[in-house]
């Protein structure tokens, strides 16, 4: 669905007309969308950045604009917090090979890495007109009613929030289970030649 066709859909299942509540559905869309983006990473939004990331003499590799989570990072590097990697920086950087750390918009590497493999979840991005992402295209019923919860939230319908609400995570939750069984199944084997 483009954005006009999810503001038209959710137009249509909250049946008002009034003028702030009409105005009010970009908006709700938008909050469902960052709702969403916080905690849902289906398959769909996976990507591996072709080619790797170039990384700088310092370490850093700038994230992709539409980075969400890290699946994997270089060839199995291991991830610690921004404050476990700047306490290392200083007291032993040596320690550093096979670590990384993500924050203020990098990857965060030892120096002598020269490029890093990185496979990503996307977040999903804005979208206005007949634009589309991730989550518009493969998953509209969901950002469909968690802005409708958001439409309810609103006009301070309580009842229809929390019943809203309750179906778009329902949905997240039933979709996350039969992705963990796919993986589990070898649904995403990712093999790399060496």
């Amino acid at each position: 669905m483009t954005a006009d066709e999810l503001r038209a859909a959710l137009h249509a299942y909250m049946k008002r007309e009034d003028p702030e509540t009409v105005a009010n559905e970009p908006i709700a869309l938008e909050l469902a969308r960052q709702e969403i983006a916080k905690s849902f990473f289906p398959m769909e939004s996976e990507k591996t950045v072709d080619p790797p990331l170039a990384v700088s003499s310092g370490g850093l590799a700038a994230l992709p604009v539409d980075f969400g989570m890290a699946i994997a990072v270089g060839r199995d590097f291991t991830y610690i917090s921004p404050r476990a990697w700047q306490r290392l920086i200083a007291e032993a950087p040596g320690n550093l090979g096979g670590c990384f750390s993500i924050y203020g918009g990098f990857i965060r590497v030892r120096g002598s890495v020269e490029s890093l493999a990185l496979v990503y979840n996307m977040a999903p991005m804005p979208i206005v007109g007949a634009e589309t992402n991730w989550l518009s295209q493969y998953h509209a019923a969901i950002w469909l009613h968690a802005a409708r919860a958001e439409q309810y939230r609103f006009i301070e319908d309580i009842e229809s929030q929390v019943t809203a609400g309750q179906l778009w995570r329902g949905m997240v939750e039933e979709l996350a289970e039969k992705d963990r069984r796919i993986k589990q199944a070898g649904g995403s084997l990712r093999m790399r030649s060496r």
